[in-house]
């Protein structure tokens, strides 16, 4: 019995470090501990653009075909007209990227790019509206020198620059009543905008955008605006100095005739300003209706003294004061209608 249970030992003590060992060990397959995926850690999309590395050079050129509803008031007009692109390299497309920069583009056709000679060559109809503050100063005699400004929406002038195209033209047909109509000659400008616009890579806190301008000079041809605007406040300024040729004590004649000059001069006020943008500035304008409306005042107050003295029984007085009345009223009338014509005292 002794030796069973010294065999039984024996053997207990020969398997128990191969069932430790069994237990305590593992497979190099299960102490590897296994590679995470690999991830792109940067955030970018991959379809996200990059900049290019090089200057573009575009040379840009436009003809324009129609110039419509000019309006001061509205500060702004409608353009038609074909631009063209031509460049060499494909890290740019001005064809697709440009804009209006002082205005919106109402329509644009569709185009490809042609193969012109080894060079890259677009061409698109574009219908737009153009915001401009009008000088209105001068008006109904005001000349203007309105702008069409074309800019990338994307690249800055460091990656892309406008070259003005010579064939930048106006169409013969161009017409803008009231105005002669002419080109002047295209340039480029890089303009500065004071912010990134959240763009943080290689920039200091501003950007620029080369811009193509074409100048466009609208001439006033004639007088005839101006007669046109104030043929009524001329027309009540000679009823106004007719009185001076009534009896002062003729009451209704007299007085009642430059009332109604005074009445028909203030409504030719609002005409005018109807016709301006709101401003702070006297216009041509308004300076030749006040003058026209002075003068008219004028006469009344002269009227007054005229009867003053007929209650007085100084009717030769009278007579006389209305005789220097006339012509020294309508020397001043003229004297001031020139000098506001002929000096800008606008104010």
């Amino acid at each position: 019995m002794r030796i069973l249970f010294q065999l039984a030992v024996v053997l207990a003590l020969a398997l128990f470090p191969a069932v430790s060992w069994s237990q305590t060990s593992t497979s190099p397959a299960e102490t590897t501990t296994p590679e995470a995926p690999a991830t792109d850690t940067s955030g970018v999309l991959a379809e996200a653009a990059v900049l290019p590395e090089t200057l573009t050079m575009v040379e840009a050129g436009l003809y324009v075909l129609r110039l419509a509803n000019v309006s001061p008031r509205d500060g702004r007009f409608d353009v038609d007209m074909w631009l063209w692109f031509r460049w060499s390299g494909t890290d740019a497309r001005p064809h697709e990227t440009f804009e209006l920069a002082n205005g919106i583009i109402n329509s644009r056709s569709e185009t490809e790019i042609l193969n012109d000679s080894g060079v890259n060559y677009a061409t698109v109809r574009v219908q737009g509206t153009i915001f401009h503050d009008f000088d209105v100063r001068r008006y109904p005699l005001d000349n203007h020198v309105i702008l069409i400004e074309l800019e990338d929406a994307s690249l800055e002038d460091k990656f892309m620059q406008y070259i003005a195209d010579s064939a930048t033209a106006l169409d013969p047909e161009v017409v803008v009543s009231g105005w002669k109509v002419g080109l002047i000659q295209p340039r480029v400008e890089s303009h500065r905008y004071p912010t990134d616009y959240g763009y943080r890579t290689d920039t200091d806190g501003a950007s620029a955008y080369s811009r193509l301008i074409v100048p466009i000079s609208l001439d006033r041809t004639s007088y005839g605006p101006l007669f046109k605007s104030f043929w009524i406040s001329l027309l009540s300024v000679v009823l106004g100095l007719l009185t001076f040729l009534v009896k002062s004590d003729d009451l209704d004649a007299r007085f009642g005739m430059g009332v109604g000059a005074v009445f028909a001069a203030s409504a030719n006020a609002f005409v005018i300003s109807d016709s301006l943008p709101k401003t702070t500035i006297v216009t041509l304008a308004e300076q030749i209706n006040l003058i026209a409306v002075g003068v008219i005042f004028l006469t009344v107050f002269i009227s007054i003294w005229s009867l003053r003295l007929r209650y007085a029984e100084r009717d030769e007085a009278s007579l006389r004061l209305d005789r220097i009345a006339l012509v020294s009223t309508s020397l001043l009338y003229l004297v001031l209608n020139i000098a506001v014509l002929t000096f800008d005292l606008s104010w």
